[in-house]
């Protein structure tokens, strides 16, 4: 577990520094065993994920990776961008859906990838559906996947040198920092 939180605490630096975010939390404290998550969550729910609970005003987050997961450093981006994007969200009092957050945390696989010189498409190529997942659930999965697949290969040819980091970071935190509408326009 103490290897894990690692991970997801240095995931969070990446994506922080990324999307500049100021957020006053830190992801590895969110951490919790899978079993305590599964426990509170419904049957057919993702093997790793973050548990979203809420109680009158309140909102309380849990991160949990399968260990099947916890050595997969792409799993490990997108459910710590989950867990940012919630916390990012909840900050500026704006609203973000389940979609929003998929979509989210397939650029930022490409981002971290890209960023630390591998191939930040490799994760569209390599696409497998999960058995888990009902028809509604693969329909928003299937959308949020082809949007960030058509969005990252855009960076691609728009930003294809190292030199083109700085604009590559700018347009990657205005893409972060849009509405999902906005969002899956810049996908289109």
């Amino acid at each position: 577990m103490r290897a894990l939180r690692r991970r997801v605490a240095s995931v969070q630096r990446w994506l922080t520094a990324i999307y500049r975010l100021e957020l006053d939390l830190r992801a590895e404290c969110f951490v919790m065993e899978p079993e305590r998550a599964r426990a509170l969550l419904p049957a057919a729910s993702p093997r790793s994920g973050v548990v979203v609970l809420q109680e009158g005003e309140e909102v309380f987050l849990g991160l949990y990776i399968d260990p099947v997961d916890a050595l997969d450093p792409p799993t490990v981006v997108e459910e710590t961008s989950h867990l940012l994007c919630l916390a990012w969200h909840a900050a500026q009092h704006r609203p973000v859906s389940c979609l929003h957050l998929e979509l989210q945390g397939e650029v930022d696989r490409y981002a971290v990838t890209r960023l630390a010189g591998g191939d930040g498409l490799g994760h569209f190529r390599g696409f497998a559906w999960a058995e888990w997942m009902d028809r509604p659930t693969r329909q928003r999965y299937r959308t949020a996947h082809l949007a960030a697949q058509r969005y990252c290969r855009g960076l691609e040819r728009r930003f294809p040198r190292r030199a083109d980091t700085p604009a590559l970071l700018a347009e990657l935190r205005r893409f972060y920092r849009a509405d999902a509408r906005d969002k899956l326009g810049a996908a289109a």
